[in-house]
């Protein structure tokens, strides 16, 4: 998807180009943090004349957000410093004392941190101080608007923020400084479109763009069907796993190949058709198992579906052997809960055919690696099942210990 944060990286580009605005707002809903961070990070790469601080620390009021800022500053500050030192070059100037007195008003402290921050470029004026706002929580956004309000408030001809420039998150759920910011001259405004239909966009641009290697776009593919199947578009979700089928089967990609049939398998199982699903899940084992080193975790999920289809269709003699090979790859792919997963489920594939010796192994051995993993929701449910059974077979003794159990753990499930 390397088109989706492009429209954004252009305009912190423009941002940084221009001369007139002081600040970019960026409008940006918690979902967005980390490719708006992606996009920020990306534009320090390219953009070598200038100095960046970038500070995603919550808000919760102005004087802890000044302290958090200035210390991550100083933390910073201070490393360069020494090094400095070490390899003989003039270090940066200390940090001015006003700046790191908790006495200092809040908003004065980061003004004047970021005036400061100009005396470290290595040559005077010979570029910009980018500072970025970005917190990734706040519980008082009105304070934070109020903050950064303060800081930015500047006057003319000799305004105290000549190169620096400042980049602000706004939360779209609780816009305070579109409130308290209306009109400002020289603050810019720009809301990134990053939700599901630009994604879609971008990973369709993806797979027509000639020019990408071909694995990468199968790889967007491979991609765009599973969001198919997860929002219910099983029907172009089939015909994506089907033309991923068809080049890795012929190109001799056996991983591919079975993700392809296993994405097939559960669309079908989800649209009610099971016999395809069983055909699709059956084929999937070939190429999942294939060659001495298979994909583990491929072969695993294929093995789930088959044991859950058969449980679904009562078949517990089947039910019972892929849930038990399931249980073995798991520990293989060292997943504890899936192994207790498939645990209690092979125990009810055997006590539905009568082995109940067969299912206390398989719930007492579940329930002791839950209870290892510290899993308590499954360790109850392994030890209801256990006490369960012991009831109906008379024996009390064991019965009691299970109960017992089942209060220390909590009780039963609701």
């Amino acid at each position: 998807m390397r088109d989706l944060l492009k429209p954004l990286r252009d305009r912190l580009d423009d941002f940084l180009d221009q001369a007139n605005d002081l600040a970019l707002v960026l409008r940006s809903p918690d979902a967005d943090a980390l490719p708006v961070l992606k996009a920020l990070e990306l534009m320090e790469d390219t953009h070598a004349s200038e100095f960046f601080w970038t500070f995603t620390d919550a808000f919760t009021d102005p004087a802890s957000y000044a302290e958090a800022v200035v210390k991550g500053f100083a933390t910073t500050h201070g490393a360069v410093r020494l090094a400095m030192e070490k390899e003989g070059m003039a270090p940066w100037p200390p940090i001015p004392p006003g700046i790191r007195s908790e006495r200092t008003e809040p908003a004065q402290r980061l003004r004047e941190l970021a005036a400061f921050s100009r005396e470290l470029l290595p040559v005077p004026n010979g570029g910009n101080v980018v500072w970025i706002f970005y917190p990734l929580a706040s519980s008082d956004p009105w304070g934070f608007a109020t903050l950064m309000r303060e800081v930015l408030r500047h006057e003319f001809p000799f305004p105290w923020c000549h190169h620096l420039r400042f980049i602000l998150r706004e939360d779209p759920a609780a816009p305070a400084l579109q409130a308290l910011l209306p009109g400002t001259p020289r603050v810019a405004w720009y809301e990134p479109d990053l939700g599901a239909e630009a994604v879609r966009r971008s990973m369709e641009a993806e797979i027509a763009d000639e020019s990408l290697p071909i694995e990468e776009r199968l790889g967007t593919l491979m991609v765009m069907a599973g969001s198919d199947f997860a929002v219910g578009n099983y029907a172009a979700a089939l015909e994506k796993y089907e033309l991923l089928l068809s080049y890795h089967a012929s190109a001799g990609n056996p991983t591919m190949a079975a993700m392809a049939l296993n994405g097939m398998g559960e669309t079908y199982e989800r649209l009610g058709d099971v016999e395809r699903a069983d055909e699709s899940y059956q084929a999937a084992l070939i190429p999942a198992s294939d060659g001495e080193h298979p994909p583990i975790p491929i072969f695993l999920n294929v093995v789930l579906n088959l044991a859950n289809l058969r449980y679904s269709q009562q078949m517990w003699a089947e039910g019972e052997a892929y849930y038990d090979a399931a249980q073995e790859l798991a520990t293989v792919a060292r997943d504890g809960a899936t192994k207790v997963r498939a645990l209690e489920y092979r125990g009810i594939c055997q006590q539905q055919q009568g082995d109940l010796a067969g299912a206390e192994a398989s719930w007492n051995a579940g329930a002791v690696i839950a209870a290892q993993l510290e899993d308590l929701s499954q360790c109850r449910s392994l030890v209801e099942r256990l006490q369960q059974l012991y009831a109906v077979t008379g024996q009390v003794l064991k019965e009691q210990e299970r109960r017992e159990q089942l209060a220390a753990l909590g009780g039963a499930r609701g």
